[in-house]
This record gives structure tokens, C-alpha cells and sequence, in this order.
């Protein structure tokens, strides 16, 4: 519910152009509470036809790289880990049911793009790109440095913490990249691990403490653009655009659920907005705080309270 109170202090025509690279299954869910103001360039090479619009999103069924060209698919036992990639089978059969999820059962010859073409071609500006391509995403970032440095914001990278693709770069060669243009890592999520097979069957035996059998595998990596080079891309803009940008990464922050650093965000802009919407943004953040310092003086309250029963009863 944070984020649609947040679209009804938006102005008409708002819109976040999202790219989503590795689309099977369409948007992730995190953007539906924001899918009234989210146009989506959705990329999935084992879709058929001409790029197609429907309703605010554009499908281009080709696959992106860092070089136009045309490339081949490996199709996996378990589709959603096909890749441009051969499979480390030597790696991945040591681990629970992964040596036949990755079996490659046929191949697909099919066109690459850059994403920095498309983008120039179809006259786009990208805000936020999300890419999970089991294994090509830095091909796929070097095919959008473009976009990086003009209008993206923030990314959602799949990242790998081992080879599971013969070749393919690692999370820190990510990590690496994405700083060098100026974006930081300021978040993980949906960390994947994979269970060793063995001849006991031993496989997540509950420790407790957050503790979990496997080795870490693969997770999303979220990147924002450094803060002052998002205030300098900010200010760069007239007055009109700049509020629009602002809001743009206010509404992306919430959702990925970082409404503290989407609070700042307004600290640090609150100058651009006229009288009306400075005031609704500061009454919509103050409450988005609220519940925090109630459940903080409730907190103190109730250790209070506990103290002196205990002081009491020791007396």
C-alpha cells in the first residue's frame, strides 16, 4: 500500500520505463503495486514475431548482447535456465538435481541486439533495467553503456557466485562494472543456494540461526547510481524534468523497499516541488515514519515497565 499512496501525489503522464531483459513470465511482482505508472520493455528471444506492443509494454522478441549479431540458445531441461552459455556440467553435477535441469535438449539459433541500439532506435530513455540471462549479463551491460550513462537509474542484475556457465563472469566482475559508472550496490535479494549430493542424503538439517546447508549460487543484485552523480543528473534538467526524474527514483526506491533512502532522496530535492506537492511529500514520508517511532516509544515503554518490575521485586 506505500507505493500507491505514492502514485496519487503524481503528476498526469508519470511514467517509469522499465527494461526488462530475460522476461519469461512478464513483469517481477514487486512492480504491480506500481503497474498504473510502469511502461515495460520487456526482451525474451524464445518469444515469436516482430516486436509487438500491448497496452503500456513493447515486446521484442530478440535477444541482447554487447554486439548486434545473431547468437545461439542453449535450450535447458528446465527452460528458465537456458543461456547463451554452455552449462558447467562438470560443476553442476555435483549438486542436487542440477546436472539434469541443465541437459541441454535442442538449440535455438535467434538475432542479438544492443540494448543501447534499441534504446536509440526507438527514440526510449530507460530508467531502471532489470537482467537475468543465466550467465550473459555483463555482455548485456556492455551493450548498454549508453543508457548507463544518460537515464538509468537503477538495475536489478542477476549476479552468480559460482560458474554455473562455462565462461561466465562472477559477481564481483558486476559489482566492478556497475561501480565504475557510478552505481552502487546497495542491496541482495533472493539468494539461491545449491545442495552438494552425497552418499548420506544430507541435505538442510535446520540449524536455526538463519544457518542453511549449500553453497550460495546466485541472487539479484539491486544498484542505485551514486548519489551525487544522481543529484547532478538532477539538477542538470529543468526544473519540470528534475521534479519528474526525482519522483521517478522516489517510486523505484519504494519499490524495492528502500523508503528510507527514497526519504532522503526528497531531503535533498524538496527544493525543486512547489508549495502543494513539497508539503503532501513531506506529510506522505512523516507518515511512512510514524509507525516506526510509535513502534520505537512503545519499545522503550515496554523495557521501562519491565525494569521496574524487576527492581520491584528484588525490593
Amino acid at each position: 500500500m506505500t507505493v500507491s499512496r505514492m502514485l496519487r501525489l503524481l503528476p498526469p503522464g508519470f511514467q517509469i520505463m522499465l527494461a526488462d531483459v530475460g522476461s519469461a513470465g512478464g513483469l517481477k511482482s514487486r512492480w504491480r503495486e506500481a503497474r498504473s505508472v510502469v511502461s515495460a520493455l520487456l526482451f525474451d528471444p524464445r518469444d515469436d514475431g516482430a516486436p509487438a506492443k500491448k497496452g503500456r509494454d513493447t515486446y521484442f522478441p530478440v535477444g541482447l548482447s554487447k554486439t548486434a549479431g545473431r547468437a545461439t540458445l542453449n535450450i535447458t531441461e528446465l527452460g528458465n535456465m537456458s543461456s547463451m552459455l554452455p552449462p558447467n556440467v562438470e560443476l553442476l553435477k555435483t549438486f542436487r538435481k542440477k546436472g539434469a535441469h541443465t541437459k541441454i535438449v535442442s538449440t535455438w539459433e535467434m538475432p542479438i541486439d544492443t540494448l543501447d541500439n534499441i534504446a536509440h532506435r526507438e527514440l526510449i530513455l530507460v530508467d531502471v533495467l532489470k537482467v537475468d540471462t543465466q550467465g550473459t549479463e555483463l555482455d548485456i551491460l556492455q551493450g548498454a553503456e549508453k543508457c548507463l550513462a544518460s537515464s538509468v537509474f537503477m538495475a536489478e542484475i542477476e549476479v552468480s557466485f559460482l560458474e554455473r556457465y562455462k565462461g561466465q563472469p562472477l559477481s564481483d566482475d558486476i559489482i566492478a562494472f556497475m561501480r565504475a559508472r557510478g552505481f552502487d550496490l546497495i542491496d541482495l535479494y533472493r539468494l539461491k543456494r545449491y545442495r552438494h549430493l552425497n552418499h548420506g542424503g544430507v541435505g538442510n538439517i535446520g540449524l536455526g540461526g538463519g544457518q542453511r546447508a549449500g553453497r550460495l549460487a546466485y541472487g539479484d543484485a539491486i544498484f542505485l547510481l551514486r548519489e551525487e552523480l544522481l543529484l547532478e543528473r538532477i539538477r542538470t534538467l529543468s526544473r519540470l524534468d528534475a521534479q519528474g526524474l526525482a519522483l521517478k527514483v522516489m517510486v523505484a526506491l519504494l519499490v524495492y523497499g528502500k523508503a528510507d533512502t527514497a526519504s532522503r532522496l526528497f531531503d535533498l530535492s524538496a527544493d525543486l516541488f512547489d508549495e502543494k506537492i513539497r508539503q503532501e511529500l513531506t506529510r506522505f514520508f512523516r507518515n511512512l515514519g510514524r509507525p516506526m517511532r510509535s513502534s520505537a516509544a512503545k519499545g522503550c515503554t515496554s523495557s521501562s515497565t519491565t525494569w521496574r518490575a524487576r527492581f520491584e521485586k528484588k525490593g
